[in-house]
């Protein structure tokens, strides 16, 4: 699910934020104080919750003698700046993917961190319930789609250097998943498990099928907040 791993990133030499120190690995949390160096760090910045990106984060404010800044532990808000010597870093939320989810902007460079909103190599990113919200999502990528970046640095896979076309495709991509849920509820009612195989077909990999099935009840809960589809007492869905 993470790919190659958790990258994380340093913005500055001198004066220095590091985004999503990841999982609380020694050897890497060495390999990160050892790129800082001489530098002074203004702060760990974390992009969510999940401990795939937050897990080493104390561990390593301790060592460079800093402090975290999270949604999570309400020390980073929406529109906060962190000053380094490469240039200011605006925080942004886009919640989606989580309700504590950030994005970082490096405006003078003109890129984004995105953490977990886009997948790097990928498509689409995990959105599920019960703490993904569809809805959020797609205005978290549309917010980050108006600052016009020149570049999307994601946590997971390699950057994207084609910022606006990638988000244009992930949307799409969503857009494509929607319809294909209504699809499959136009010759009548369904519980979730069977959308499941008609949106994901029967060839999925059994290890993705919960990750999956989770996808589906986000989509059902985007689409019942629009008012097309309902869930009955049992658990069936129907369109309106």
């Amino acid at each position: 699910m993470t790919l190659d791993g958790t990258r994380t990133y340093l913005i500055g030499h001198a004066r220095v934020a590091v985004i999503d120190p990841g999982p609380h690995l020694v050897d890497h949390l060495d390999a990160v104080a050892d790129a800082v160096g001489s530098g002074v760090v203004a702060c760990v910045l974390v992009t969510h919750s999940h401990p795939d990106h937050a897990a080493g984060a104390g561990a390593l404010a301790e060592r460079l003698h800093t402090q975290v800044l999270s949604a999570v532990t309400r020390t980073l808000h929406d529109g906060d700046v962190i000053a380094t010597d490469a240039g200011a870093v605006h925080a942004i939320a886009t919640p989606g993917h989580t309700p504590d989810h950030f994005s970082f902007w490096w405006q003078r460079e003109r890129a984004i961190f995105c953490g977990d909103l886009l997948m790097g190599g990928m498509e689409t990113a995990l959105v599920a319930r019960p703490e993904g919200d569809l809805a959020q999502y797609l205005a978290s990528l549309r917010r980050l789609q108006s600052l016009r970046p020149r570049i999307i640095y994601p946590a997971h896979g390699p950057q994207f250097a084609e910022a606006d076309a990638i988000i244009d495709r992930y949307v799409a991509h969503r857009e494509d998943r929607i319809a294909q849920v209504l699809e499959g509820l136009k010759d009548g009612p369904l519980p979730a498990e069977a959308l499941l195989d008609q949106v994901y077909g029967s060839a999925l990999d059994p290890r993705l099928r919960h990750y999956a099935e989770t996808a589906v009840e986000a989509y059902l809960a985007y689409l019942r907040a629009e008012g097309r589809v309902r869930e009955s007492a049992s658990g069936v869905w129907s369109l309106i």
